[in-house]
């Protein structure tokens, strides 16, 4: 029987990976998303402050992560009364493999003057299914619904779509609206590839991501492009909203590298 989440809790602080968290470049290692919102979670729940928010997250993949067990703690770095920053580590069998870092910000004490928010398109009645694309096929991918306003993981360019996590981060427990933006916006560069998946990898080793607001609902539309520098890296960047307009801004550099024949 699979189970309908991205991780199991098996202790404190010890969590295993599902099939879910499954990535498109290897079996069986992990898609981005499912590691860095249990990331987010730890920090989340690190001394924790009413009147707050997580107002940037920044993501550094320092190795593989397989689909095993994992310890994931955070601390406080920097303490403050308005401002503060935190840190957390996901570590297999004595080894880090990813890091966060999170500013958190004090809520203002009064509404300031500002723009209306930037609008996404409405949600389409159907879409694409990426699963149904052989190379983006994976756990990951099938834990998660699509719908495409242009583009889809067939295609090359830039690409629009409204995304919805099928399962929970953990079994009877709500995600965050910041844990959804985390595990969401680490797609941005599968669904704007600006290369053939077939040939090339295009592997992000970090993502960054500045919050505006915490978005609201399951659904997240993302509105992702990729560059790419013949003579050096890539650079996908996108933009994330929610049923009432624009939320965050995401950013991945990109390792490339031509696949082996």
């Amino acid at each position: 029987m699979i189970t309908q989440a991205f991780w199991i809790e098996e202790g404190e602080d010890t969590f295993r990976a599902t099939i879910h968290t499954q990535g498109p470049w290897h079996p069986d290692f992990q898609h981005g998303g499912p590691p860095a919102a249990l990331l987010v979670r730890q920090i989340e729940r690190c001394s924790p402050r009413p009147g707050m928010m997580l107002a940037r997250v920044s993501i550094d993949i320092l190795g593989p992560m397989p689909i095993a067990t994992f310890h994931a703690t955070a601390r406080v770095v920097r303490p403050g009364r308005s401002v503060e920053l935190l840190e957390a580590s996901l570590e297999h069998e004595g080894r880090t493999v990813m890091r966060a870092n999170a500013w958190r910000v004090k809520l203002p004490n009064a509404q300031p003057p500002a723009q209306a928010p930037e609008q996404a398109p409405p949600i389409p009645a159907e879409t694409t299914d990426p699963t149904q694309t052989p190379a983006w096929n994976c756990g990951f991918l099938a834990a998660t619904e699509w719908r495409f306003v242009h583009g889809n993981y067939a295609q090359i360019g830039s690409a629009m779509a409204w995304i919805r996590l099928r399962y929970p981060l953990l079994a009877e427990e709500d995600m965050s609206p910041t844990q959804r933006l985390v595990a969401t916006a680490d797609s941005a560069n599968g669904i704007s590839s600006a290369l053939d998946i077939s040939t090339w990898q295009f592997i992000p080793p970090e993502l960054t991501l500045h919050i505006l607001r915490p978005p609201t609902g399951e659904w997240l539309c993302m509105d992702a492009a990729t560059l790419i520098q013949s003579e050096g890296t890539g650079l996908t960047t996108s933009k994330l909203y929610d049923t009432h307009g624009l939320a965050a801004r995401s950013a991945q550099s990109l390792f490339i590298s031509r696949r082996p024949q």
